[in-house]
């Protein structure tokens, strides 16, 4: 217990670098890696092993050339940003083509896969996920398309 209106400590500041992310990437991406999101790393929290915070999730995904993942969908919200190259995300049925810079969202419980547009370059999608909390309440599923 602590007396109301005495500070909560605050989380660690948290940095991860590119130039520890991208070579796991890379030594993932030599493998078959998963077949709904590529070669994919999701980000931790380093006090405790859990997500980044509390009710958010952070990763980071790498399509190689010529890939296309699985459709799939789930429970949780997604936010993705096109941090290299270019390609296709289809959420349920509708075609959307994104390249670097680019942000797009996929709505809770859409069935979606991406595909890299390129046949020889990788590319990168960097996302967001309110997973944590929507597993926190019991209310997190996901389905892969048949």
């Amino acid at each position: 217990t602590r007396p109301i209106g005495d500070d909560i400590p605050q989380a660690p500041l948290l940095h991860y670098h590119w130039r520890d992310t991208y070579p796991a990437l890379q030594r993932l991406a030599r493998t078959p890696g998963n077949l709904y999101d590529g070669a994919a790393l999701e980000y931790v929290n380093p006090t405790n092993g859990g997500p980044t915070l509390p009710t958010m999730s952070y990763r980071v995904q790498m399509l190689r050339a010529n890939e296309k993942t699985k459709s799939h969908r789930h429970t949780s919200t997604s936010i993705y940003h096109a941090f290299r190259g270019s390609g296709t995300t289809i959420i349920n049925g509708e075609k959307f083509q994104w390249q670097k810079g680019d942000t797009f969202i996929v709505p809770l419980w859409s069935w979606h896969d991406h595909a890299n547009a390129s046949s020889t370059d990788e590319a990168i999608l960097f996302s967001m996920h309110d997973e944590p909390i929507l597993k926190a309440f019991g209310l997190y599923r996901e389905e892969a398309q048949s």
